[in-house]
């Protein structure tokens, strides 16, 4: 569970003698990574990579996803996970014991090194989902606290896939009284192509945000993970885009309004003159894994410049108006050919992107920065 404690710390020296108190044990119980312990993990994955993972603070379901040419449920019986976990803090189950993974999957519990904190965890494997492709914004849930939405969707073998990423959990830190309507990413039913839209709206942080120099939240959703850990101590590594997909991607189309808000302000608050905020609406098809074959994954510094990126499909004449609905249509530019091989193996990511502010990832733009989105596609070869 982590915490942000803010505070101030006093050093009282006298004479030659000083007396430090000892340090409080610590509070916090969390998962970060997750090992899967075989002797054969293309057993059960389509590269080694996939037998660990990297776990978001905000996650309490860990999913290994396995690869589906190979599936063998007999595999799932005797596992053993190895858990990097929070300084001082406790697991039970044993780390690294056994168990069989072959149903819902392993309930771990976490306890804090003082004893006074736990979190609960569940570990399971399944096929990985195929990522829908036809993309309408229609299901949506409040996440657990109620604070603000979270969206999914449904595949055409009916599973649902958490397949969507907001920067919400942040804004939920920096304005903690937020009503849900007030918070960057929201659903939007009052002007819509069919049933509902998305709605993304670039709004202010208040005074923690001045504190923290993040001034604005540019609304956005994406395919992928937010890890609100990393919200503060470093904003482009706390967008993870992507999910593995295995179809090559053609054409990339929806619907979308903007309106950029009156002001666009520089990080620091400073109002520039003449500068009109954008929107920024693309899709991008990556490698999965780096050169020595770990699991790699773009994120805001990387997200349309990394030598991974394979196709882009990026909105460039990005109309104001908030009147009528402007169709986009464009077409992914291949930057380097398709491994055939690598997309049967889910060795790519598929990152959709939408955003109020273009420069938002660096808390640049205008607040009030508007943005309607509906009925998105990604065309994909037959």
């Amino acid at each position: 569970m982590k915490k942000i404690f803010f505070g101030l710390s006093l050093v009282a020296a006298l004479g030659l003698a000083s007396c430090i108190q000892d340090e409080p044990l610590n509070s916090e119980c969390d998962i970060e990574q997750a090992m899967v312990l075989t002797d054969d993990p293309e057993a059960l994955f389509f590269n080694a990579s996939q037998a660990v993972k990297d776990v978001p603070s905000a996650d309490t379901v860990i999913t290994f996803f396995l690869r589906d040419d190979n599936y063998d449920e007999n595999r799932l019986k005797a596992l053993a996970i190895q858990f990097e976990i929070t300084p001082g803090a406790t697991i039970s189950p044993e780390n690294g014991s056994v168990h069989d993974f072959s149903g819902e999957g392993v309930r771990y519990r976490v306890t804090s090194e003082d004893g006074a904190w736990h979190r609960d965890y569940r570990v399971r494997f399944s096929l990985t989902p195929s990522l829908p492709t036809d993309l309408h914004f229609e299901h949506f849930r409040p996440e657990p606290n109620g604070r603000y939405e979270e969206w999914f969707e449904i595949n055409s073998e009916n599973e649902t896939v958490d397949m969507w990423a907001t920067g919400n959990p942040g804004f939920a830190i920096s304005r903690s009284s937020a009503t849900p309507e007030e918070f960057p990413t929201i659903s939007w039913d009052e002007d819509r192509i069919d049933g509902h839209c998305v709605k993304l709206e670039t709004r202010d942080t208040g005074p923690f945000g001045v504190m923290m120099n993040m001034r604005i939240a540019a609304g956005n959703l994406f395919i992928g993970t937010f890890d609100v850990a990393n919200a503060l101590k470093d904003a482009m590594a706390a967008t993870r885009f992507g999910l593995p997909f295995n179809k090559k991607p053609l054409r990339f189309e929806g619907y979308y309004k903007f309106k950029p808000g009156p002001h666009f302000q520089n990080r620091t608050g400073v109002i520039q003159d003449g500068r009109v905020d954008e929107p920024d609406l693309y899709a991008v098809l990556y490698e999965n894994t780096d050169e020595s074959g770990q699991s790699f994954t773009l994120q805001g510094d990387n997200v349309l410049t990394h030598p991974n990126i394979v196709a882009l499909a990026r909105v460039a004449d990005r109309v104001h108006d908030f009147e009528h609905w402007t169709r986009f249509d464009i077409p992914f530019e291949y930057k380097k050919e398709l491994n055939e091989d690598l997309l049967k193996r889910q060795g790519y990511n598929l990152a959709v992107v939408f955003t109020s502010s273009i420069e938002g990832a660096s808390f640049c733009g205008a607040v009030g920065s508007t943005l309607l989105v509906d009925e998105v596609k990604v065309i994909c070869e037959e």
